[in-house]
């Protein structure tokens, strides 16, 4: 089977293709940050990415098993297994700190608190880039009876927006897409959603009129190719900068 192309993978992309790395990358050298805070960072695809492009990154990953995968696929990085909402104490100084999406995967009401604890390892001028899924497109519409993300993605793009409104974090730039992924068929498709969760291909199993017929109704073919589109957002978001403390008369 022809292996599908990986949304972490942009070497599997068309050439120009706007894929996540890319977008992330363009973030990050505008800015000139180096050492990266990776958060929910699964199995180090993107921790991977980033490492071949020259950046120090530090991921961090509640599962261990993710974990141990992670540190074996990009060995020149550093694994933490901890939750984002819940970082331990001494990890600060980063000149960036990054979700790709994974915000939708922590629970409603700890966004808000992974966001701002992220925000507060970034040295003075540092960068909180989050890049979600919006809850959109065909890759999204055949998704959904395998794993309806409705309400979780707009939860995370709530949490992002109402923090700005609230000054808590400063939206520095917004960037919009449709990323492509192909895929040599439905079982392709379906393995690369249970790669992320294994659960995934029983439930395929069991809503398999569904999700096949959710497939016919949405695939473009390209080059022999089923070519499926997601609708992305990234946020280039900062810290509000910090009251200057008063000297001494």
């Amino acid at each position: 089977m022809t292996r599908s192309a990986r949304r972490d993978d942009p070497a599997a992309l068309p050439a120009g293709q706007t894929d996540a790395v890319s977008v992330l990358t363009d973030a990050l050298q505008a800015v000139g940050a180096r050492d990266i805070l990776d958060l929910g960072c699964g199995e180090g695809g993107i921790a991977r990415a980033l490492s071949r492009r020259g950046f120090r990154v530090t991921g961090v990953e509640p599962s261990p098993e993710a974990a141990a995968r992670a540190a074996q696929r990009a060995p020149s990085a550093r694994f933490l297994c901890a939750r984002a909402e819940d970082l331990p104490a001494g990890h600060a100084g980063f000149d960036a700190a990054i979700f790709v999406n994974s915000l939708h995967h922590i629970p409603g009401k700890a966004m808000p608190a992974a966001l701002l604890q992220a925000a507060a390892t970034l040295r003075p001028g540092g960068r909180l880039v989050v890049i979600e899924p919006l809850g959109q497109g065909s890759f999204f519409r055949i998704m959904q009876p395998v794993e309806d993300e409705t309400r979780i993605r707009a939860a995370a793009r709530q949490a992002i927006e109402r923090l700005i409104r609230e000054r808590r974090l400063i939206l520095r730039e917004m960037r919009r897409w449709a990323q492509e992924s192909r895929f040599a068929g439905l079982d392709d498709f379906v393995g690369y959603l249970a790669r992320m969760m294994p659960e995934r291909a029983e439930i395929a199993a069991r809503n398999h009129a569904a999700l096949a017929r959710a497939w016919r109704d949405n695939i473009r073919s390209r080059d022999g190719m089923a070519v499926l589109t997601q609708p992305m957002i990234c946020w280039n978001l900062s810290a509000p900068a910090k009251p200057a403390v008063p000297q001494p008369a």
